[in-house]
């Protein structure tokens, strides 16, 4: 449902909207605890039985995308059939949530920082040969480039063309899904060469850093396609081009985290 701060106001008045109570928070919430148990158990049986502990964690994952997914689809039933969508209000929601991905982030960072303290050669199965350095950078240009044709698709909406922005965000999402491609095939790579998830601390936590930049990579991906679907059918205009503006925000997020994990994880 949504209000107004003054019921007799005109139509420029500011708007505030109230969202339905929702079980969503709670699911993340057990689905953060699911996989952090699953992290503390380790590879190892889980409170004796045959399950290892990073089964509760991949759990825990599930219940993460399924909350996400069931947030999605309420959040864009709420949005369709709300009379009033403020702009400052959806941008300050975005802005409190990718303050929690800050949080997020900065701790797995700094987990992997931790473990560099202890073994300052640890990161050197990354970058030897020279041609893994090589092929990392190479991904990092590609989301670089990505960020660009984002702000490129928003100036053309801002323009009031439309094609512009679906020609700009389709190029996004080819970026998107080769930095992941790529990204997977350093993955397979490394597993081949005997670094596995769980086998040390480094290897832990690299993969759940770079994993799950990753799969805010594929949300992203996922994200822009629906916005383009959106477009194709006449969803944003000249003035009214919202919803660009905060998948924006979240891809320029997405790719400064990258540069970060690019210099902490490769580069130092």
């Amino acid at each position: 449902m949504s209000h107004t701060l003054d019921p007799h106001a005109g139509p420029s008045a500011e708007g505030i909207h109230l969202p339905k109570p929702s079980a969503t928070p709670l699911l993340w919430a057990a689905g953060f605890m699911l996989v952090a148990f699953g992290i503390i158990a380790g590879p190892g049986p889980l409170l004796g039985t045959a399950i290892p502990g990073y089964g509760l964690s991949g759990l825990g994952v599930l219940v993460i995308l399924i909350a996400t997914g069931g947030w999605l689809v309420g959040n864009v039933q709420e949005r369709v059939h709300a009379s009033e969508t403020p702009a400052v209000a959806a941008k300050f929601a975005m802005w409190c949530f990718l303050g929690t991905e800050v949080i997020i982030f900065g701790a797995l960072i700094a987990r992997v920082v931790g473990v560099w303290q202890l073994d300052h050669t640890a990161h050197a199965v990354l970058t030897e040969p020279l041609s893994s350095l090589l092929l990392v950078s190479l991904n990092t240009f590609l989301l670089l480039v990505s960020s660009l044709s984002v702000v490129l698709g928003l100036s053309s909406i801002e323009n009031g063309n439309r094609n512009g922005l679906v020609l700009w965000l389709v190029f996004t999402a080819v970026l998107g899904a080769a930095f992941v491609t790529i990204q997977g095939f350093e993955f397979t790579k490394l597993v081949s060469e005997g670094v596995v998830f769980g086998n040390s601390q480094f290897a832990s936590a690299f993969y759940f850093l770079t994993g799950n930049h990753g799969l805010h990579v594929i949300i992203g991906v996922i994200w822009c396609l629906v916005v383009v679907v959106r477009a194709l059918r006449g969803g944003f205009t000249k003035d009214e081009h919202l919803g660009v503006e905060i998948f924006g925000l979240y891809w320029h997020f997405v790719d400064v985290v990258w540069i970060i994990i690019f210099t902490v994880v490769y580069l130092i």
